[in-house]
């Protein structure tokens, strides 16, 4: 967690590029987590990139990822990525193995399993359900599984709205931040709107 206020977190993505996709991401503060940030600044810039393996019946993908920290003056982080995605029936199952190159995450590894279904409630509303797990490696402190999420969600048109359950499997992997780590919010809502031309 680095903010328990309201943020705002736009992006904007191009693909239809032979395979690859490329974008951009931040998280601009509109709360300063009391003192923690600072307010109405990016604290995080994302340029990212992903190219599209052509496998049958598998969605694959590698990216990289570049994480930018304009406000605090940090150092870059950047990773290395394999995605590998598949439909199971109705639900759909993905995985992710993330490898830090530089920065802070330096020789940390992070995989994140997830599965999740949609559900056409009528011809415009759609809900949604999810669910993740997620294991780290760093390069310093406690390796093992460090937090899964439980989300659902709602989407009428471009418009979307949603609420996700954070639960911290092991402290000390994940300690909450009175301890000097991460973790301090157990439910977070989102309202988004997107649009695809």
């Amino acid at each position: 967690t680095f903010n328990d206020g309201a943020v705002l977190q736009p992006g904007l993505e191009v693909g239809g590029l032979g395979g690859l996709s490329v974008g951009v991401w931040g998280n601009l503060d509109l709360d300063d987590y009391d003192g923690a940030v600072a307010d109405s600044q990016f604290q995080e810039v994302d340029l990212y990139g992903s190219y599209a393996i052509p496998v049958e019946a598998l969605d694959l993908s590698v990216g990289y990822c570049e994480y930018l920290y304009p406000s605090g003056g940090g150092d870059a982080d950047r990773e290395v990525s394999l995605s590998a995605g598949v439909a199971a029936g109705v639900v759909d199952l993905g995985a992710g193995i993330h490898y830090g190159v530089d920065g802070g995450i330096e020789d940390s590894l992070y995989v994140e399993l997830s599965a999740g279904t949609e559900v056409e409630l009528s011809e415009e509303v759609d809900l949604e359900l999810g669910a993740t797990v997620s294991y780290v490696s760093p390069d310093e402190g406690e390796d093992g599984f460090s937090h899964y999420t439980a989300s659902v969600g709602l989407s009428y048109l471009a418009v979307s709205a949603g609420v996700t359950y954070v639960g911290q499997i092991d402290d000390d992997v994940l300690p909450d931040v009175e301890d000097g780590g991460g973790y301090d919010v157990e439910v977070l809502g989102t309202i988004g709107a997107g649009i695809e031309f």
